[in-house]
């Protein structure tokens, strides 16, 4: 039986004609999606009715708790599997795959399987936030530089990798997933 291949494509942030018209296309014509929960369920339109759809979640309940994956491993493995049975896959992933979208360790997999994909970008929620509230991430006579970091790492790091004294050098400064820390990162970039 021949290999599948995936497609890991970025919904955008939310609303679902923000998804690229590539990323359409390949969804369209996927055999098996398998969805984050952040992810406007309605974006599930663009695929053809038999396509077998997953949401992360019924992988794992757990999947987010705290903020990160318990077990990004079933994930993987799902991939590999519906690979393997020759379908092609939708890692479908909310705004773009490569911020702050645990795309590394999907890749690494891909990679270690010899399976092959494709990378298709999404708009980001720092881009697409800024565009709807009419807040430039850069303006010539006010910010050149632009940070997009995270307020909430991965709780198996030894060290933080946010260098809060670089960061309160930036113009601009995007936060992800800090509502929980979102007081501590403030006072950072502040004291710094």
């Amino acid at each position: 039986m021949k290999k599948g291949k995936v497609y890991l494509v970025g919904a955008g942030p939310g609303e679902p004609d923000l998804i690229t018209v590539k990323g359409a296309k390949i969804l369209s014509q996927a055999d098996v999606i398998i969805y984050d929960y952040l992810v406007d369920k309605s974006i599930l339109k663009y695929t053809k009715p038999e396509a077998e759809k997953i949401c992360v979640d019924e992988l794992d309940k757990e999947m987010y708790k705290n903020g990160f994956a318990k077990n990004q491993d079933k994930i993987n493995q799902f991939m590999v599997k519906k690979v393997n049975e020759g379908k092609n896959v939708v890692r479908l992933k909310n705004g773009d795959p490569s911020i702050f979208g645990r795309l590394n360790e999907e890749l690494t997999t891909l990679v270690e399987n010899k399976i092959e994909f494709r990378i298709v970008p999404g708009v980001t929620a720092a881009t697409a936030a800024a565009c709807y509230t009419g807040i430039p991430l850069t303006a010539r006579d006010v910010s050149s530089t632009v940070c997009i970091t995270t307020g909430h790492e991965a709780n198996l790091k030894q060290h933080s990798f946010v260098d809060f004294s670089k960061v309160a050098k930036i113009d601009t400064i995007v936060l992800f997933m800090s509502v929980e820390t979102l007081n501590d990162v403030v006072k950072k970039i502040i004291s710094n």
